[in-house]
């Protein structure tokens, strides 16, 4: 009940990239789809490093509740969009020189780079709306309000997509348009998510009549806050990283690989999104029962996550291995990218498979915020997954990437399964 509407939910958030992935595939160059998912893998590089403003958010919301403690996960929810903002403001202003490190090691052409500053000059407006996303997301999840996370991810996602094929058809925008869906969508949807949570958080009370907001920068509150987030943080980086060196290796190796390996991460990420719901209900779940001391409790939830996950990835890898092809050239017109493609379709096929285990785990592992141990295993499996592609891509090419990747979530799901027995030593 608490996985379906955040796989609703979450399987429109790639819709957006499948969607611009698509416009830009219709464009008489390669360079604008290779631009769009170079701008769109920075913008996730930033935006995913923060990403312990949802998950933190929604673990210590979880654990509050379930410890019976509402006014608390009330200040906690409201400490996360207070410091979204700030930190959204602060990548406004740094958003020329994020521009510059993250095109720094792209080996790309001057029209591709030229086409990438447009795409990123217009989306960055979009940085506190995005981040204020993360933290009101994660209270949702914390409070098991999922359908709730699905209307705000169908507001945000849908009016995205709706804009950027207005856009297209009917500007001549182009790259420019498609940044321009996203900006707006993205403030659309803030503001109803503040709407939806602005009475069960008693905002009015603890912005206005309490006339102070000591509170929130308390201390004791920020250091618990950033103990966990700065874990997070640490691991989110790696992960970003990971993908962030898999679009630098795609692009040593053309243009044309470049593109196709930006339709397939479409595909990874529409498949990820899915699964995620159900890291996510175990996350909540295990929140609860983390907060309440419940092992029985903590292992029902991670036995029920499991079993569905695992019928869910069986179900996506044998969509993928029937249509995979048919899903891909919906997704660009240029037959060159469509031909290339058909040598590693087969690599999407069997990642719901490899990858399903590591969601599971993340979630467990962010509900009860045990977030060293998540920090400490995306290190290793990052680091191992640089130097076996620095190994295999000069080798394998292309099938070098796919098998670095591979390797990199079973180490993500190995360390975290090693350390799993950590979380059912419960003490009052």
């Amino acid at each position: 009940m608490l996985s379906v509407p955040i796989i609703l939910a979450n399987i429109t958030v790639p819709l957006t990239g499948i969607v611009d992935t698509a416009v830009m595939g219709r464009m008489a160059s390669p360079a604008y789809l290779s631009a769009t998912a170079i701008a769109a893998t920075l913008f996730s590089s930033i935006y995913w490093v923060f990403g312990f403003l949802r998950m933190g958010t929604s673990g210590l919301v979880a654990q509050s509740l379930g410890a019976s403690e509402l006014e608390r996960s009330q200040r906690t929810a409201l400490r996360s969009i207070a410091l979204a903002i700030v930190i959204g403001l602060c990548l406004l202003g740094l958003a020329p020189w994020l521009f510059k490190v993250g095109m720094w090691s792209m080996s790309v052409d001057q029209e591709v780079h030229h086409l990438a500053a447009q795409y990123f000059s217009v989306r960055v407006f979009s940085a506190p709306a995005t981040l204020v996303l993360y933290s009101l997301i994660g209270t949702l999840v914390g409070q098991q309000r999922t359908r709730d996370v699905f209307v705000l991810q169908l507001v945000l996602n849908i009016t995205n997509v709706v804009l950027t094929l207005a856009f297209f058809n009917f500007t001549q925008w182009d790259i420019t348009g498609v940044a321009l869906a996203t900006v707006i969508s993205e403030y659309l949807a803030m503001g109803v998510g503040i709407a939806m949570l602005w009475r069960s958080l008693h905002a009015r009370k603890h912005l206005i009549e309490r006339q102070s907001l000591k509170w929130m920068w308390e201390r004791s509150k920020l250091v618990e806050f950033f103990n966990i987030g700065s874990n997070l943080f640490i691991r989110t980086l790696c992960l970003t990283a990971a993908f962030y060196w898999l679009m630098v290796m795609s692009a040593k190796l053309g243009v044309v690989v470049l593109a196709v390996n930006a339709v397939l991460i479409q595909m990874l990420h529409f498949m990820a999104h899915a699964l995620d719901g159900f890291s996510h209900a175990a996350e909540t779940l295990a929140g609860h029962a983390y907060g309440k001391r419940d092992r029985v409790a903590l292992s029902s939830a991670v036995r029920a996550a499991t079993f569905w996950g695992i019928i869910f990835a069986l179900m996506f890898t044998v969509v993928y291995a029937l249509l995979g092809g048919h899903i891909f050239d919906a997704m660009t017109t240029q037959k060159e990218v469509q031909n290339a493609a058909r040598t590693w379709l087969w690599w999407i096929a069997l990642s719901p498979l490899v990858g399903v285990w590591s969601f599971l785990l993340d979630g467990i592992f962010t509900g009860t915020t045990h977030t060293r141990e998540m920090r400490n295993g995306m290190i290793i499996s990052l680091t191992l997954f640089i130097c076996v592609s620095i190994v295999l891509v000069p080798l394998l090419n292309n099938h070098g990437v796919w098998i670095s990747y591979y390797i990199l979530m079973l180490a993500r799901a190995a360390t975290l399964g090693y350390w799993y027995p950590r979380l059912l030593n419960l003490k009052s």
